[in-house]
C-alpha cells in the first residue's frame, strides 16, 4: 500500500519539478519489479537493469545507444530516489532527515568522482560506461532510501 502511494506521487510530479520524467512504460517495469520484491521481502536489487539491460541487448554494441539505455533507466531511478527521500523526510525524525541531507552531498560527490572514470578506461569494462555507473549507484541508493522510508513511516 505504501508503494502505491509513492507510485501515485511519482505520476503526479509536475514536469517542472524534475529535469526529466521517466517514460511511463519504463516506470511501470521497475515499479512492478519493486512491488514483487516488496511482496517477497527482498530489497529489489534484481530490479536494477530491468529497462537498461534489454535495451542494451538491442543496441548492437553501439556505445551511444548503450549509454542512452542506461540514461533511460537512470531517469526512473532518479524519480524513485526523489520520492523515497521525500518519504524519509515525511517520517518526522529530525536526525534521520539530517543524516539523509548530509549523505546526499557525499553520495553525489562519490558518484560524480567515480563514474566518469568508466568513460576513460577500456571500453566495455562497464556497459554504457559512466551512464551505467550512475544508473547503478542511483538505483542502489533509491533501494536503500525506500527501505528507510518504510522504516520511519511504520508508526
Amino acid at each position: 500500500m505504501k508503494f502505491a502511494a509513492v507510485l501515485a506521487w511519482l505520476v503526479l510530479i509536475p514536469a517542472t519539478a524534475v529535469a526529466q520524467q521517466p517514460a511511463p512504460a519504463d516506470l511501470k517495469v521497475i515499479s512492478d519489479c519493486l512491488k514483487s520484491a516488496d511482496n517477497s521481502g527482498n530489497l529489489g536489487t534484481g530490479c536494477i537493469g530491468k529497462v537498461a539491460d534489454p535495451c542494451r541487448a538491442k543496441a548492437d554494441n553501439d556505445t551511444a545507444k548503450t549509454r542512452a539505455c542506461a540514461q533511460r533507466e537512470l531517469v526512473v531511478w532518479n524519480a524513485i530516489s526523489e520520492a523515497a527521500a521525500k518519504r524519509v523526510r515525511a517520517g518526522g525524525f529530525k536526525e534521520v532527515s539530517k543524516a539523509l541531507a548530509d549523505s546526499e552531498k557525499a553520495w553525489a560527490q562519490q558518484r560524480d568522482a567515480l563514474c566518469p572514470v568508466f568513460d576513460k578506461v577500456e571500453p566495455g569494462s562497464l556497459p554504457g560506461d559512466a551512464a551505467y555507473c550512475r544508473m547503478q549507484t542511483t538505483a542502489n541508493r533509491a533501494l536503500l532510501l525506500r527501505k528507510l522510508g518504510d522504516a520511519v513511516n511504520e508508526r
